[in-house]
């Protein structure tokens, strides 16, 4: 007998990764599901002509209406929430797609998909290397198309995306040499002249956005924001209340810092300690290599320390960030394994070289943020954060859950996993406790300054202030608030998620056990909190 949910969940997933290929495959695009059937499409990129986004945007509408149906007639709890998750996941796409309108505005789409795709034709898994370059061959072919869909559709460039954009060219330009280096003796001619064609396109986009007259950074209406918030994150906060979240953990960070600075050193400022702190002997240690220890310190610790039965789906391998990235992503950022083939990994990526981007000083200023604050970065991207979290979700057995991933939840349990190190007892020296205090009042700035400066309560130079008062330069300063501006809507979900995930856990941590409470957390798939909460009753009344 057929299941028509299962029927609409495999339609779905189906239609997303076809229309989508490239961006459903990459975590870059949190707005799109991870749908499994990208995988067949390695040889395509994304088809952004305005056509068939309209005709796509039409499509989830009426899907979002065949959810909104099956729930009208639906009592069991897990499909009601599955349906309830479909919809909030074409509501992200529409936001993305409609309200924002990202595709008429950011160039930055466009290079992503077209330097993501060709990536992931090198070194996702085949059969072997005549399917790799035929996949190789095909994106690069797309490539040009793909450009040239960008400069028809665009009408206009903030000047913060404008400023990634000519960046991020430069470095798919450096990207394209390496790629020939590593073909350069080889018989592939036809590779190289896709290669040439491919540098022609990206050369002429380089010059269509350097003619583009950028227009002021213009940001979100509070509507997209608040429809983001409602409609893709499903939280039950308001605007309002996110703020006074964020308020309330800054306030309580700067008052355990100024306690541990007078236990310290009563004669320094937390800001002294903290800039002038050297754990032992790291100095003496690359950045690469003193991450990598860490990682499998942290991995044998957790392991003994209620995360023993979670059974990683991928390696992790660490490494310098792809020189197509490197201007986009931050210092130190996770990106996940597609699938649970075991050819595939997931990565750790770190920009350690920055002297061409943003000077000397800033390198020096970032080499020694990474070293001091190792631990807690470590966790947060790999275990038990980021890297745990995707390898449990690729091994649920419910589709839906499988493939939908929440910027809420995901970052929310990422920042929840480094406060763990202190709980645990892994660290226990005060200055590591001043240390992770210092992020938190970073993670509270982050969430004002994305819902402050979209709704008004701040402007630019008291979002500023918020972010040197966390211990940053204003150079420092202005760089972060830049880079947030590229994806708004996304800094909020460390603090909340946090918040929300340390609410339940007060509920329900006592009454399960906390490796219960984790598991249990973990196994539900990246739900809206009010639906785990839900989930966790019907768990305690032995419903589920």
């Amino acid at each position: 007998m057929s299941d028509p949910q299962a029927e609409l969940t495999l339609h779905y997933f189906d239609y997303i990764a076809k229309c989508f290929p490239v961006m459903c495959a990459s975590d870059e695009f949190h707005f799109l599901p991870r749908a499994q059937m990208a995988s067949r499409y390695y040889d395509q990129l994304d088809n952004l002509d305005g056509d068939l986004i309209n005709e796509c945007l039409s499509t989830l509408r009426k899907f979002q209406n065949r959810c909104d149906l099956m729930a009208a007639y639906e009592s069991d709890l897990e499909k009601l929430i599955d349906l309830e998750l479909l919809k909030a996941n074409a509501s992200g796409i529409l936001i993305e797609l409609e309200m924002k309108g990202s595709w008429r505005h950011n160039p930055l789409l466009y290079l992503k998909i077209a330097f993501i795709g060709l990536d992931h034709a090198l070194t996702k898994p085949s059969s072997g290397l005549e399917e790799q370059l035929e996949r190789v061959l095909a994106r690069l072919r797309a490539i040009p198309k793909l450009l040239q869909q960008a400069m028809d559709n665009i009408d206009s460039v903030p000047k913060t995306y404008h400023e990634a954009a000519l960046a991020m060219v430069s470095d798919c330009k450096d990207y394209l040499t390496e790629i020939s280096k590593r073909y350069a003796g080889t018989s592939e001619r036809l590779l190289t002249q896709e290669l040439q064609q491919t540098w022609s396109a990206l050369d002429a986009f380089g010059k269509f956005l350097a003619a583009v007259s950028p227009i002021a950074d213009q940001q979100s209406f509070v509507s997209t924001l608040e429809a983001t918030l409602k409609d893709h994150f499903v939280s039950v906060r308001s605007l309002t209340e996110v703020f006074q979240i964020a308020e309330d953990e800054w306030q309580s960070n700067l008052e355990q810092l100024k306690q541990l600075q007078k236990n310290v050193d009563p004669g320094r400022s937390w800001k002294e300690l903290y800039h002038t702190y050297s754990p032992s002997d790291i100095e003496k240690t690359g950045t690469i290599p003193l991450y990598q220890r860490e990682i499998d310190r942290l991995g044998r610790f957790f392991r003994e320390h209620g995360f023993s039965d979670v059974d990683l789906s991928s390696s992790l391998e660490l490494c310098e960030t792809p020189t197509y990235l490197r201007s986009v992503r931050s210092s130190a950022s996770f990106s996940a394994a597609f699938s649970t083939d075991a050819r595939e990994k997931d990565f750790f990526y770190m920009t350690t070289h920055l002297e061409e981007q943003r000077g000397k000083d800033a390198a020096d200023h970032v080499r020694k943020r990474l070293h001091r604050e190792y631990k807690f970065l470590s966790a947060h991207e790999t275990f038990p954060g980021h890297h745990l979290l995707d390898s449990v979700r690729r091994k649920i057995e419910n589709p839906v859950r499988r493939q939908i991933e929440s910027p809420l939840f995901y970052e929310g349990w990422a920042y929840y996993a480094e406060s763990l190190l202190a709980e645990y007892g892994y660290v226990d020296d005060p200055m590591d406790f001043l240390v992770d205090c210092k992020r938190r009042l970073w993670r509270a700035a982050r969430c004002k300054i994305d819902v402050g400066l979209t709704t008004g309560m701040l402007d630019r130079e008291g979002a500023t202030e918020l972010v040197t008062s966390a211990g940053f330069s204003p150079e420092e300063a202005n760089y972060q608030i830049d880079h947030f501006l590229l994806n708004p809507g996304y800094q909020l979900c460390y603090s909340l998620g946090r918040y929300e995930i340390m609410r339940l856990r007060e509920t329900y941590g006592m009454k399960m056990g906390l490796d219960q409470f984790h598991k249990q957390l973990l196994e539900g798939g990246e739900l809206p909190f009010h639906l785990i909460e839900k989930r966790f009753e019907a768990l305690l009344q032995g419903n589920v």
